[in-house]
């Protein structure tokens, strides 16, 4: 009886004898001193149990996160350790930048913090500081990352102001093709009129958010 191991990366398990099944068992894994690779999310303890008495070496499964296991698996299931790291937390490097008046210290943990990330609180934090703007601009695609995270630590003032959190932008509202995108009354046209709405009720995506998608009755004169 072989194995069967769960990992995030299965770098560490390819070697010669290596047999890639992509995402479907499709081959009984059952040759000696052979690693079967498999890429499935719905791979669970009970497919373990099924598969484990004819595994001769080892079956490797690729997937985000383990299955829940019970000891009925523990002899000849094992969880790699990838998968079982947390996720990063940011917080504390984030806090410092805009909080702790040493810089050194900030220095010393800001460059776990990935730049798009870092550039969306500085937008939101420092956005009338123009010349940390400029610096970042002089770094930026000229310059290795290490000189922008010490532009980024020594130009921000530390305040004792709570750090505001970027908000996700939701997605501007397209204009249907039969309007001008310049036409600053179109989106009003579109709610208040409901003859031009019922036009377009006919593809639901042309309308803004919030307007009613069924067809709406109309009174007219005779």
């Amino acid at each position: 009886m072989g194995v069967i191991i769960f990992t995030a990366d299965d770098a560490d398990y390819r070697d010669s004898s290596t047999v890639h099944l992509g995402r479907v068992l499709s081959t009984p894994p059952v040759a000696p001193n052979t690693t079967y690779i498999l890429h499935s999310d719905k791979f669970n303890e009970s497919d373990a149990l099924y598969w484990a008495p004819v595994i001769n070496y080892r079956l490797v499964v690729v997937c985000t996160k383990p299955p829940k296991l019970t000891d009925k698996s523990s002899d000849y299931v094992i969880v790699d350790r990838n998968l079982n790291r947390p996720k990063p937390n940011f917080n504390r490097p984030i806090d410092g930048l805009f909080k702790w008046s040493n810089r050194i210290r900030v220095w010393g943990i800001i460059k776990s913090v990935p730049l798009p990330l870092l550039s969306s609180f500085l937008l939101v934090n420092s956005f009338k500081d123009v010349e940390l703007g400029r610096r970042i601009a002089r770094c930026k695609y000229s310059l290795p990352d290490e000189y922008l995270y010490a532009s980024i630590t020594y130009s921000v003032c530390p305040s004792r102001e709570a750090v505001v959190w970027p908000s996700k932008q939701s997605k501007p509202y397209e204009l249907p093709s039969d309007f001008r995108q310049s036409d600053k009354y179109a989106e009003a046209i579109i709610k208040g009129v409901p003859q031009v709405t019922n036009d377009l009720r006919h593809n639901s995506e042309a309308l803004p958010k919030g307007v009613n998608k069924t067809v709406e009755a109309i009174t007219e004169w005779i």
